[in-house]
């Protein structure tokens, strides 16, 4: 693999090599769910190449709206692993401001946690003429929604699943293309003295961040 400058080729080094070991956890109902590195891994592949069955290409935008949970991470990585770029919307933002952010960024994907954040942007789809995908992660009062643009979590890791099948080698083909100068997220301000402004970060703007971070906080495997 080429230089480890993108987080999905860390990501993919540390599936490799770390493999059975907790990559997340998460509490579920007061007990804590693990997910090692490979399968961490794994469901960053299978939802990026959904993603890329569904129309996702390079450059495209991903806008993300819900909590930190395992879902939000798996997004972005999987985003980024297409060479597109996150978007993250606050949970709690109004729906002018989720209108704006997601039609100034172009982005035709929305990944929403929940019914309350599928609720926010089906009840604005009019106002938002080029989101072509509402994702879903948590399925919970969503069973019997029906929506053209609509699909969970689940059906789109099992596209990418389906294309992986097709063509094994595409994910990490889309991943070594990557480089350290491209746009990974775009991080929208909270626009409380006027119209939100995205900063557009580069992988290498976040890995220099890291370890800058790391220089001063240092973090071991064993954390």
């Amino acid at each position: 693999m080429s230089a480890l400058d993108t987080f999905p080729k860390l990501l993919m080094r540390n599936a490799e090599r770390l493999g059975e070991r907790p990559a997340l956890r998460e509490k579920d109902l007061g007990i804590w769910r693990e997910t090692s590195w490979r399968r961490y891994g794994e469901r960053v592949r299978d939802f990026s190449l959904g993603l890329v069955a569904l129309g996702l290409q390079r450059g495209g935008k991903v806008a993300i709206v819900g909590d930190n949970r395992p879902e939000w991470v798996i997004a972005e990585l999987a985003a980024q692993s297409a060479g597109a770029a996150s978007v993250g919307i606050y949970q709690d933002s109004t729906l002018t401001e989720v209108v704006y952010v997601i039609d100034h960024c172009d982005a035709k994907f929305v990944v929403a946690e929940d019914q309350e954040q599928v609720d926010k942007i089906l009840g604005i789809t009019e106002q938002l003429p080029k989101v072509t995908h509402v994702v879903y992660a948590d399925p919970r009062g969503l069973r019997r929604y029906k929506h053209e643009k609509l699909l969970s979590f689940e059906e789109v890791e099992k596209r990418g699943r389906e294309l992986s099948e097709k063509d094994p080698e595409l994910f990490r083909r889309n991943v070594e293309q990557g480089q350290g100068s491209d746009l990974a997220m775009i991080c929208y301000t909270s626009g409380t003295t006027g119209s939100p402004k995205g900063a557009m970060l580069t992988f290498a703007n976040l890995l220099n961040m890291a370890l800058s971070l790391h220089q001063v906080d240092p973090r071991h495997p064993t954390d």
